[in-house]
């Protein structure tokens, strides 16, 4: 007896619809009869999301979630990338608030280097839709501390309609998204002596609830405070330091956090932040490095809420990982590989080497792996290198630039298992690695795009439905790899290191980047895109093919986007570097770039 596609059970149309390459073909899969529509509506995304994103946690709107992690894919493979410099501007609070005193604006000047900026940033869902959303960024800058807070959604969109044009120009962007900057510094903290060294925001679920934000600051001068960025700003908590510099300093991500931060003389404290005490001393200290070693921490981490992850150096074993619930010890030394020949009766002392960054992976479904068992790390010798800890290998898998193999790895950015994003400290590179295995079942922008014949400034898509996803941008198949993006032109006296990365979410279109003396958000987005993501403003321009002066008011209407040089990372064929134009015009429509690119 026969059975049709309608009356399969939920669990094999889960498994069908896992097998899906494009959120459109999910789609068009709910065009075949009424029971169908139900199931996609209610199942069908959400299936096609986990089998083709196992890696990357979303909010449970599927249908939004497929059409923005499609094409957040598909633009991060075409390098489609828009950058500007931000800094606060038009609506700032001062805090502490002070009376008769000119508020400055625009970007900060003052020393003779520029500062050296360290970042943070969350997102949360706010609504009952997928871009009912708030990020907040915060970072360094110098002495002060920069806040933005960026409301989007349906009500920002209401508000924005409701106001009149002076509001809009002041506290709105292009994308009707509510933008509110806050601006810290206390009297007392002087640049350079006072710099802020760590920046962490406590999460909503860390915090009371309320809009109030509440920002962990560590200092070059041994101050490390929780502060309260209301009307009535205040030090809510002041950590013991014995005057010692900070730094770096994370938070787990627990409702009751831990605080540790990496102190000046080799050692790691570990805070309470539940406390209600407006002082607050360590509950433990790790002495990762002994008083008779020389080296540095320079960074820590939490791989889970009891598992520490501390990058040191120079050492023979730069990474230590702590188990804070149970000792003192480390539970494990990744060791540099000591080759030793026994032809050579001289004694070869150990190699040694530093780690500047480490961030966990997040738990996949398909790596079945437990919260903290998975990191990468940013050497000195300029490898990012993976790591298992249920492995006894000191490295599972190692990510090199053939290009430019040797400088030091300053910040790395996980999105889930997709790609890793690795600053450099030469030439403001930020390097783009793909983790994706091919022939795997994790979505890949490019098996679509081979299929279609269209050029890039064809009529346009014809494609009925919302989340085509696929082709109509592209005339063929893009290079799969690794890539590094140039993030300023360079030239004597401007090259910076990428000394921070950091992004609201792993589904986030945008993320920001820490040089020196400046922070740029780079938006990952096709311009021609006539469906981007809805951060961008969704499909509000599906009347007519957007170019030319329309592109400029759409993503450049205050002439700041800057034009980036990329060139793919490869050891055969020569290398070229490729830049952008600016907004509005059309690049080369080479395969496998993005519009801009020439």
């Amino acid at each position: 007896m026969s059975t049709s596609l309608a009356e399969l059970p939920v669990e094999l149309l889960d498994q069908i619809v896992s097998h899906f390459e494009t959120a459109r073909t999910v789609s068009l899969f709910s065009r075949t009869c009424k029971r169908l529509h139900d199931y996609v509506e209610k199942d069908g995304f959400r299936s096609f999301v986990h089998g083709s994103f196992p890696s990357i946690q979303t909010p449970p709107y599927w249908k939004d979630a497929a059409h923005a992690l499609t094409t957040l894919s598909k633009a991060w493979d075409r390098k489609a990338i828009v950058a500007r410099c931000i800094y606060p501007e038009k609506d700032v609070i001062q805090l502490p608030r002070k009376q008769g005193r000119p508020l400055p604006t625009g970007p900060q000047r003052g020393q003779t280097m520029g500062y050296r900026p360290v970042i943070d940033c969350y997102e949360e869902v706010t609504g009952g839709s997928w871009i009912s959303r708030k990020e907040v960024l915060a970072w360094g800058a110098g002495a002060e501390l920069e806040v933005r807070v960026k409301c989007m959604g349906k009500d920002t969109e209401r508000a924005w309609l409701n106001s009149p044009k002076d509001v809009r120009a002041t506290k709105y962007d292009q994308f009707r998204h509510r933008n509110r900057w806050i601006r810290y510094k206390e009297d007392a903290h002087q640049d350079g002596r006072d710099d802020i060294t760590s920046v962490n925001i406590l999460r909503p679920s860390q915090k009371p609830t309320d809009d109030t934000e509440h920002v962990i600051i560590g200092r070059a001068s041994g101050e490390l405070a929780c502060v309260s960025l209301s009307a009535q700003s205040r030090t809510l908590t002041q950590f013991t330091t014995d005057e010692r510099p900070v730094q770096s300093a994370h938070i787990s991500s627990t409702a009751e956090p831990l605080l540790a931060a990496c102190l000046s003389n080799g050692t790691v404290a570990l805070y309470p932040m539940n406390t209600q005490s407006p002082d607050a001393k360590p509950c433990k200290e790790l002495e990762v490095i002994p008083s008779s070693a020389s080296g540095r921490t320079w960074t820590s981490r939490f791989l889970n809420p009891n598992r520490l992850a501390v990058g040191l150096g120079p050492s023979p074993s730069p990474i230590h990982v702590y188990d804070i619930s149970k000792s003192q010890a480390p539970m494990r030394k990744f060791t540099l590989p000591h080759k030793h020949t026994a032809s050579d009766p001289r004694p070869n002392p150990p190699p040694t080497s530093s780690v500047y960054a480490v961030a966990p992976l997040d738990p996949s479904s398909q790596a079945s792996s437990s919260a903290g068992d998975v990191f990468v790390s940013g050497w000195y010798h300029g490898a990012v290198m993976l790591h298992d800890l249920r492995s006894p290998a000191f490295t599972t898998a190692k990510y090199i630039d053939p290009i430019d193999s040797y400088s030091a790895i300053y910040s790395l950015l996980p999105i889930g298992h997709e790609r890793i994003i690795a600053g450099s400290a030469r030439h403001s590179v930020i390097k783009v690695f793909d983790l994706r295995m091919t022939g795997g079942r994790v979505y890949f922008a490019a098996n679509t795009e081979a299929r279609k014949v269209q050029t890039a400034y064809s009529a346009g898509c014809t494609c009925s439905s919302k989340f085509c996803c696929c082709a109509c941008l592209v005339k063929s198949k893009p290079n799969q790899g690794n890539y590094n993006v140039f993030l300023q032109k360079q030239s004597r006296g401007r090259e910076s290191p990428v000394y921070a990365l950091t992004s609201g979410a792993a589904y986030s279109p945008r993320i920001y980047a820490g040089l020196e003396g400046k922070v740029m958000q780079l938006d990952i987005v096709s311009m021609i895109d006539q469906f981007p993501d809805q951060a961008f403003g969704g499909n509000k321009w599906v009347g007519s093919w957007p170019r030319g002066t329309r592109l400029k008011e759409r993503y450049d209407p205050d002439r700041k986007v800057q034009s980036l040089a990329a060139l793919e990372q490869t050891t055969t064929g020569a290398m070229k570097i490729r830049n952008q134009v600016e907004v509005g015009k059309r690049g080369a429509s080479l395969a496998g770039w993005d519009e801009r690119w020439v």
